[in-house]
């Protein structure tokens, strides 16, 4: 193929996602009107508290989020999976081809959790409002997102400060953000981290459970693209090291897990960036600073072993 014929291929490819674009805009404009947002609001003012809302049609996400105020409060903001969550709600397209509009991104969180059980459907005009069970759920015995004053920060050349839920450091600035991981949105510890040093977070008598979860992820997109140097997380209880990864950005929002004992522990986590810069006739000349995106959870699950994941590496 010359040149000339592959400009031409890309242009009509590109005609094409415009067109469909263009008719899916249209055929849901009328569709979604005021009144249709207006009733998905009510129904999800009317549903308990605690129990978070999600999307099973992914390009709804910016509209629904601006109309639906339950979107954008409480536990329905960028859970990080489907863990520690006995119960939950999903709202899509009641044209949606797929059972309860269930889309791959839900697949993506559930893990290696089960399928969850269908309890009721409520029909909302051109939306369905579908309400889901976990029995396998585990209960969330503590959150580094949700106490983030009790977390102890510091970098290769001493202590962090807290002010206003955002610590300065001397080689990093971490606060609590939502960011774009992977074209979603997460809530998480976002971590500015200067190039080739290690972040210590810790957390002294933390309540833990049969494991550790958590996950990683960058949110600069050009840095994605660029695919730069991956980072290094060592997680530990008690001072010993239960789990280790190589993680880069590619993996999206990539998880991880460790099995632990339940009781009164102290659990530490080192970030370590690895060397993203180039080298040049002046010398090596770092990257700017791309944010990572981290959170930690300790659950207690059903299963007596908890997997690791994320190319976990045996700790030596």
């Amino acid at each position: 193929m010359t040149p000339r014929q592959a400009s031409a291929a890309l242009l009509v490819l590109a005609g094409v996602a415009v067109v469909e674009w263009v008719c899916a805009a249209r055929a849901y404009r009328a569709e979604l009107d005021p009144a249709a947002w207006a009733r998905a609001a009510e129904a999800l003012a009317a549903l308990p508290p605690g129990e978070p809302v999600l999307l099973g049609t992914p390009w709804l996400d910016p509209s629904a989020r601006q109309h639906l105020p339950a979107l954008r409060s409480g536990s329905s903001i960028a859970p990080p999976d489907l863990y520690g969550l006995p119960r939950f709600h999903v709202l899509g397209l009641a044209s949606a081809k797929r059972s309860g509009a269930w889309s791959s991104e839900l697949e993506h969180d559930l893990g290696e959790l089960p399928a969850p059980r269908l309890l009721a459907t409520d029909e909302l005009g051109p939306l369905r409002l579908y309400h889901y069970e976990q029995p396998a759920a585990a209960e969330v015995v503590s959150d580094w997102l949700a106490e983030p004053a009790s977390l102890q920060l510091r970098d290769d050349r001493g202590a962090c400060r807290l002010s206003s839920r955002t610590w300065s450091c001397k080689q990093a600035r971490i606060g609590l953000q939502t960011l774009e991981i992977d074209y979603r949105p997460r809530r998480c510890l976002a971590i500015d981290l200067d190039d080739g040093r290690t972040l210590e977070i810790s957390r002294p008598r933390t309540r833990l459970g049969t494991v550790l979860r958590g996950h990683l992820g960058f949110a600069d997109f050009n840095a994605r693209l660029r695919n730069d140097a991956p980072a290094l997380l060592e997680l530990l209880v008690d001072d010993i090291i239960i789990g280790r990864w190589t993680l880069t950005d590619n993996q999206g929002w990539a998880a991880f897990a460790a099995p632990t004992t339940p009781g009164t522990h102290d659990v530490r986590l080192r970030l370590t960036t690895l060397l993203g810069g180039t080298w040049t006739e002046q010398g090596y000349s770092p990257q700017p600073r791309r944010s990572a995106c981290l959170e930690l959870r300790a659950l207690s699950e059903t299963r007596s072993e908890a997997r690791s994941e994320a190319g976990s590496e045996a700790p030596r």
